[in-house]
């Protein structure tokens, strides 16, 4: 029997990103292999869901307009893989990693579900570090187009990517599925032809935060093994935001390995998987089924 890591892929991806060399040339089952000949990793398995969806990412959140995923995560598909596969079945042998959207994702299912798995690593996590205070927005024009949307394709083919992130934000952290055509309430809405601010619905987005729930959740994060992520000194999309989430952990005590490097957000992924997260769940992950 094996320990299993699951692997989150980022946004507007499938999961083939790993495997059809998408990132860097890269092919998971080859690194894998390569590895293991190489006695730098155990043998582990690996599972790769995917979750895209209308909205380019489900964010790996419950959600009233694009489905359940953060169940489907870590309750259906840790099932289905223990009932199927020759696994070593408690958390101490699953890991847990991902990359941007799946970064973030695996940061707040480890704080969101405890019990479930044993360790993780976060690559580049995407954006968190909501404010509580919401301001009037610096680029009305840009909130502006993006409220007058009448259509999530339309959105997508007209749209910058970065609007496309937030219609897919707004249907995962604040669904509304009375409200089309996204079925979403943005942090922003129109009135009188001015972009005005709705601090209730983005106080909803700290619910899914995992800068703004380290103090709600220091227990479940002190159960794991160990807690690992990494970012690009140059990705300006979430630098700041995965340093705000170490001092947070910093603060609270909670033991956790943060490191920077020469990179932005996603041109040495491949290589970061390789000498740094394989190995590291190699490690730390339990090999030998207890008793338990």
């Amino acid at each position: 029997r094996y320990p299993v890591l699951y692997l989150l892929h980022g946004n507007g991806s499938h999961n083939t990103l790993w495997t059809e060399g998408l990132i860097q040339g890269m092919n998971i089952k080859a690194s894998m292999d390569s590895l293991i000949s190489a006695d730098i990793i155990r043998e582990m398995i690996l599972v790769l869901p995917d979750a895209y969806n209308l909205y380019c990412g489900s964010h790996y959140v419950n959600s009233s307009t694009t489905g359940n995923w953060a169940d489907f995560i870590t309750r259906d598909l840790v099932q289905y893989i223990d009932s199927t596969y020759r696994t070593i079945r408690n958390s101490n042998s699953r890991g847990l990693s991902g990359h941007s959207m799946g970064g973030r994702g695996t940061l707040y299912l480890a704080m969101s579900y405890p019990g479930i798995f044993g360790a993780i690593y976060g690559l580049s996590s995407g954006q968190m570090d909501f404010s509580e205070t919401l301001q009037p927005p610096e680029n009305p024009e840009w909130w502006s187009t993006l409220l007058t949307f009448q259509d999530i394709n339309q959105a997508a083919k007209e749209a910058d990517w970065a609007m496309v992130r937030m219609v897919g934000l707004a249907a995962a952290f604040t669904p509304n599925p009375n409200r089309p055509p996204f079925y979403a309430d943005f942090q922003y809405k129109l009135v009188d032809g001015q972009v005005q601010p709705v601090p209730d619905v983005w106080r909803k987005w700290l619910a899914y935060d995992p800068v703004a729930l380290v103090s709600s959740y220091e227990a479940n994060l002190r159960q794991l093994r160990g807690i690992r992520f990494d970012c690009g000194m140059s990705d300006q999309l979430v630098i700041n935001n995965n340093r705000a989430f170490a001092r947070e952990l910093s603060e609270a005590g909670i033991p956790f390995e943060f490191e920077e490097y020469d990179g932005n957000h996603s041109n040495r992924i491949r290589e970061r998987i390789e000498t740094r997260v394989l190995p590291f769940f190699s490690d730390i992950l339990e090999f030998i089924p207890s008793n338990k």
